[in-house]
């Protein structure tokens, strides 16, 4: 567990709503370790069946979440609105200041959760842990054109759902 920790947590924080406990997710995963152990084939790597397990759970967990609220121009705090009017910019000026990290992440989490949770996992794992389609579709029992259609038209709501935020 100790050395499966750090995975489990970086899967945990890149793929689970913030909503959601972590440390009952953790428990989780581990939990549906230890019952599908018998399960496993040793001839795998553990890291990819934990995660696995991780992001499954992480999809049962935001598939439990069925309400969303909709996500309003008023109801953005002022740096996720800065951070907003930054991206839509042609360019940003020039000695214009950094970008505040933790609204553009508050931002994109937004816009995420318009996205199926597959959908959200395909585009996290492709585009921001940067992780080759092969992987993702082992990761996620899919095939890989599958992965690749997803993230197309994941990326395709994406825009969509930046477009609608009112500016």
């Amino acid at each position: 567990m100790e050395a499966l920790h750090p995975r489990v947590a970086a899967i945990l924080a890149n793929h689970a709503s913030r909503t959601c406990d972590r440390d009952d997710l953790e428990q989780e995963v581990f939990l549906r370790m230890f019952r599908a152990l018998p399960g496993y084939r040793p001839d795998r790597p553990i890291e990819h069946w934990v995660s696995r397990i991780a992001l499954n759970v992480c999809r049962d967990a935001a598939r439990s979440a069925s309400r969303r609220p909709e996500a309003r121009w008023s109801d953005l705090p002022d740096a996720e609105r800065a951070v907003f009017e930054a991206a839509r910019a042609p360019e940003a000026p020039e000695g214009g200041t950094a970008l505040d990290a933790e609204a553009a992440r508050a931002l994109l989490d937004r816009l995420l959760a318009a996205l199926s949770p597959t959908d959200r996992q395909i585009v996290t794992l492709l585009h921001i842990e940067e992780r080759p389609v092969a992987e993702i579709a082992a990761l996620l029992g899919l095939s890989r054109i599958h992965v690749r259609v997803r993230a197309f038209r994941a990326r395709a709501r994406l825009r969509r759902a930046l477009a609608d935020l009112p500016s």
